[in-house]
């Protein structure tokens, strides 16, 4: 008595017995009306078989368009897998070797640098930024330059204004920019268009295959957000381990299907042709994440006063989160909704069809025997 008492205690109306009541209600209301308009009409055996066919025939329509479009009733959804979390480079990394390719971060080049060597770009980052503005990192640099890639006329004027008004310095040094920024033709256009691409061209080629995102990729929020998790369950920064605790630097992907470089970049045949190929293509190719960071420096705020700038701590060594891209099964129960509803509408609708066979032949031979 006291463990059914407390088993109907746990179960509450809203919404266990509120549920239970509305599917109930539906079955009786919806099911039960098209039975009944059926039954008068066709017989109760009839009514059934009529009534399953077309519940059937509706669910595999159903199932189709949960299948196409991973929606209704869908598994598992795609998700990163964080498989190792190196606190040293120095350290290989067997479950990812492919992380080899990343140099260190002192390895890398400086971002500043980079940027100094195009003045018409630093110009035109500047123009869009602010004049105090510098790339803390690739990532801040990439996601700067990557747009000016294939930037339009339209948007590219704002940002040359912006630039003989905040790149002064820049222009003194760099006299021929200044009569370019004020061209209202297409050589300010394609010039930017061909330095961008050698920019980022210079910031992709020490990583190999690997591909840094930009921080308007959304791959790189997913990626950054399964590494919060894996680093917070793992408490590698301590007890407790929280977001505050380090710097997220960068983020790599290596491998999938999508290209390193926007598809938007691409002309019309050659993103229609990744469209088809990549829906064509069976096997997902192996997908892997790489998210670096390092530790914040601990600090003390008064209270009542905003926390500073997070910075890094001195001597602090670069974390690398490896992950795995598990693709889950997002339409595989969808999918077996489908067949199980093609195979119901397949056994109905046959039932149906020997059905009204064997009473075409009955009404034949009453027929004939009436005539005779």
């Amino acid at each position: 008595m006291q463990f059914a008492s407390t088993l109907v205690g746990a179960i509450g109306f809203d919404p266990e017995i509120r549920g239970i009541l509305v599917v109930l209600v539906g079955v009786v209301v919806l099911m039960g009306s098209v039975f009944l308009i059926l039954s008068t009409n066709s017989g109760a055996r009839a009514a059934f078989l009529l009534l399953m066919s077309g519940t059937f025939s509706w669910m595999v329509m159903m199932g189709l368009l949960w299948t196409i479009y991973g929606i209704g009733f869908i598994g598992r959804a795609p998700a990163w897998m964080a498989t190792d979390i190196n606190f040293s480079r120095d350290t290989p990394v067997s479950q990812v070797p492919e992380l080899e390719q990343i140099p260190p971060a002192e390895d890398l080049p400086n971002a500043v640098e980079l940027l100094d060597q195009h003045p018409l770009l630093h110009a035109l980052v500047l123009g869009a930024e602010g004049p105090e503005y510098q790339p803390a990192t690739l990532t801040k640099l990439k996601t700067v330059i990557e747009p000016m890639v294939i930037v339009s006329k339209s948007n590219l004027r704002p940002k040359a204004q912006g630039a003989l008004e905040n790149a002064g310095e820049i222009l003194d040094v760099n006299p021929d920019l200044a009569p370019l920024l004020t061209n209202r033709g297409d050589a300010l256009q394609l010039r930017v268009h061909a330095e961008a691409a050698e920019l980022r061209q210079k910031i992709e080629d020490p990583i190999g295959d690997w591909c840094l995102l930009t921080e308007s990729d959304p791959r790189r929020g997913e990626a950054v957000a399964s590494a919060d998790g894996a680093l917070i369950a793992e408490e590698a920064f301590g007890s407790p381990t929280e977001t505050s605790d380090y710097i997220v630097e960068d983020v790599f992907v290596f491998g999938g299907k999508e290209p390193c470089e926007p598809i938007a970049e691409k002309s019309v045949a050659s993103r229609s042709w990744h469209r088809v190929f990549t829906t064509i293509q069976v096997k997902n190719p192996k997908l892997l994440g790489a998210v670096t960071l390092v530790k914040a420096e601990d600090v003390v705020v008064a209270p009542g006063q905003a926390p500073p700038t997070a910075t890094a701590e001195p001597g602090a060594s670069m974390v690398t989160v490896a992950m795995l891209r598990n693709l889950g099964n997002r339409r595989a129960i969808p999918f077996a909704v489908t067949m199980v509803s093609l195979l119901g509408f397949i056994v109905f609708t046959t039932m149906l069809h020997y059905r009204d066979k064997r009473a075409m032949e009955l009404r034949a031979a009453f027929t004939g025997a009436k005539k005779a």
